[in-house]
């Protein structure tokens, strides 16, 4: 499988200290699974990459070609939205002090 997703699985798995055994477990599948899974060794279905998100209280979201570079920004600033109405108000708000 050429994606990032099974890096991202085992990414958020690790950050919740969840082992192998826990999440397939909740998401119905053996740890082997799993842990073919998340090695790139096997190419899952979506359904499986849902039950596995679920299991780790993940929303999994399709998120339209054109819209994605969008997206990635928005998930790299971790959502701080920057406009200039916000600007505004911030400098609003400073100047009355």
């Amino acid at each position: 499988m050429n994606s990032f997703i099974p890096a991202i699985l085992r990414r958020f798995r690790n950050l919740k200290h969840l082992t192998l055994v826990d999440v397939s477990a909740i998401a119905g599948m053996s740890p082997q699974h799993l842990s073919e899974i998340e090695s790139s060794k096997r190419d899952p279905r979506l359904s499986s990459i849902e039950r596995i998100a679920d299991a780790m209280e993940l929303t999994l979201v399709l998120v339209p070609e054109h819209l994605a570079p969008d997206v990635r920004r928005y998930v790299a600033s971790q959502g701080r939205i920057f406009s200039i109405s916000s600007s505004m108000s911030t400098s609003t708000t400073e100047s009355t002090k």
